[in-house]
């Protein structure tokens, strides 16, 4: 099994090799086989907008023609005008509330006018047609047959055209059936299935795309790439040593699967810690020594996406039970565009807390809402608005008589969310407010809400940001995000900082992460950098008795060997640090 973990900083060097070798021998960009493919991708998923003429039987007549990009296999979302759409403040018309009606595919193309045939649900005359200019959620399937440099390098040319969100699979051989199968549960529009044939002297990349909803195939197109152009990707990529920071830590552990979520708990009530660690689906429950031993398994279902988890004795019984939220049940937003890893937000949130009961754990408790662990006050929820996020004030959770009930609302500075902040003690005992803002940056916050401090730059985004969907295209609602963890250590906080590749395009990823840790002197924050050096991206951190856990994607945590198979090389990282001392 194979996670295609894609590193922007080898697309970058890539992209500059081939320029140079084509440019050098005379030949035009535009003549690159890969960007070739990639156009042709494109133009299959062009924003479209047009009306319905007539409609007979299973077709109907659209007012694009040939000129307007529309083309044969196209499949586009039909829309029914509802009523007026009014501005929030001055109530003025702004539109109409569009809803989905049906799905259809282009059938025939005229220079005046194109035929298509309905798909699902139902077309009427004067309903509107379209290809939405946001985000279409893919499934990208590279087979082994594949070169990965190959593969991986048109996989980013299309990631960055900004047109589609990419979604990786672990499968390593598959059949379209499995493919697809794996497509629905990650609510793909469509899947992207590359295969190779090979030879001395050139390759035969081949694309299909297949729809994900009943199997049918929008494209099959096939590319010549000579041997030398493969050679150029190989010898293009950035391989180095491996990640500086490893040879601080005390253990290190190159997980054969996609983490993204860490955190520790004394299960057994033994007085011993487990490590958890999460994927979207699933969390895994380990004793860490000089390795990670399996203990228990839990596994959310197939339209599961784990967003947090943490640890704490809930119920009183001197175990700790897990706390996991999730957004769950992904499906289409009122565009009828299917859900992108940015807009994933239509779906039911729900926190699930889990109970280890002789040998494997139990649902305790579940609730849509969200849900963590806050010093000093324990369990603590807010509320889940559909479509917009964080709704309300941040509550707390208490376990009475066999139950789990609200409890009394936890006073914020406005805009503070239930994953933004810590508290944080001065050196007099006085407690400050410590929280990300959507900006990405750190502010303190004294006991009446003041704010005091801020800082000067931003700490490099957060892994999970969502856009809050409209009722209509027209006007956007803005973004919120799960921020990262801040721990609270002998009056200590700890923050994640990353370090984008370019200032300038934060989209190319990260170059590297520092774990800083801040102190507030009451009068000024200090800063120190904890841990440095980390290559890549930080996913999740935990602080575990006097060690700290650090999961992350880094950019050169390589096994060379894969490289020479034409395998991806990128995979999760885990690694420990000892905090004795501080």
């Amino acid at each position: 099994m194979r996670n295609k973990i894609r590193c922007s900083l080898f697309f970058v060097c890539w992209a500059l090799m081939v320029s140079f070798l084509l440019f050098s021998s005379g030949v035009s960009f535009a003549q690159d086989p890969l960007v070739q493919l990639k156009d042709e991708t494109l133009s299959y998923f062009k924003p479209l907008k047009g009306k319905i003429v007539s409609v007979e039987g299973g077709s109907f007549v659209t007012d694009l023609g040939a000129k307007t990009g529309i083309k044969k296999g196209m499949r586009v979302t039909v829309f029914r005008e509802g009523v007026p759409f009014l501005h929030p403040v001055t109530k003025e018309p702004m539109g109409k509330v569009e809803t989905p009606a049906g799905r259809a595919e282009v059938e025939e193309v005229r220079d005046d006018g194109a035929t298509l045939k309905i798909v699902s649900g139902e077309a009427k005359t004067d309903d509107i047609i379209r290809i939405p200019e946001m985000k279409i959620r893919i499934l990208f399937y590279q087979d082994r047959s594949v070169d990965w440099n190959l593969g991986d390098s048109y996989y980013q040319l299309v990631k960055d055209s900004g047109r589609f969100h990419m979604v990786d699979t672990s499968l390593d051989s598959a059949d379209d059936a499995s493919i697809l199968a794996e497509a629905k549960k990650d609510n793909a529009e469509a899947a992207f299935i590359l295969t190779e044939k090979d030879s001395e002297k050139e390759s035969q990349l081949r694309l299909r795309i297949l729809w994900t909803d009943d199997a049918s195939r929008l494209l099959d197109a096939q590319i010549k790439v000579a041997s030398t152009y493969i050679k150029g990707l190989r010898d293009a990529n950035p391989v180095t040593a491996p990640v500086s920071s490893a040879s601080d830590a005390l253990l290190f552990f190159d997980l054969p699967f996609s983490g993204k979520l860490v955190t520790a708990g004394n299960f057994k009530g033994d007085g011993n810690q487990e490590l958890v660690i999460g994927t979207s689906r699933e969390l895994r429950i380990y004793t860490l020594g000089a390795s990670l031993e399996n203990l228990y398994e839990i596994k959310g279902s197939s339209d599961d996406d784990f967003l947090w988890v943490d640890t704490m004795d809930v119920n009183g019984d001197g175990r700790d039970e897990l706390v996991v939220t999730s957004l769950r049940g992904r499906s289409v937003d009122t565009t009828g565009e299917s859900m992108t890893q940015t807009i994933k937000d239509e779906g039911r949130l729900v926190s699930y807390v889990y109970g280890l009961k002789g040998a494997e754990f139990s649902l305790l408790w579940k609730a849509n809402l969200f849900m963590r662990v806050l010093p000093p006050f324990g369990l603590v929820a807010q509320k889940y608005e559909e479509g917009g996020g964080f709704e309300g004030p941040v509550f707390r959770i208490s376990y009475q008589s066999g139950g789990f009930k609200p409890g009394e609302e936890i006073k914020l500075p406005k805009g503070i969310n239930i994953y933004d902040f810590v508290y944080l003690d001065g050196p007099d005992g006085t407690r400050y407010i410590l929280a990300y803002d959507d900006s990405g940056r750190l502010n303190l916050y004294d006991e009446t809400g003041l704010r005091i401090w801020q800082s000067r730059e931003n700490y490099g985004g957060f892994p999970e940001t969502f856009k809050k969907t409209s009722p209509t295209v027209m006007v956007g609602r803005g973004e919120w995000s799960i921020k990262d963890r801040l721990f609270i250590k002998n009056r200590e906080a700890f923050a994640v900082k990353r370090n984008p590749l370019a200032s300038m395009a934060r989209g190319l990823g990260y170059k590297s992460s520092e774990i800083k840790a801040l102190w507030w002197t009451g009068f000024s924050m200090e800063e120190n950098t904890l841990i440095e050096g980390i290559s890549g991206g930080l996913i999740d951190y935990a602080c575990y008795g006097d060690k700290l856990i650090v999961l992350s994607k880094p950019l050169f945590g390589v096994k060379p060997e894969n490289i020479l198979k034409g395998q991806s090389p990128f995979g999760s990282m885990l690694y420990v640090y000892s905090l004795a001392g501080r």
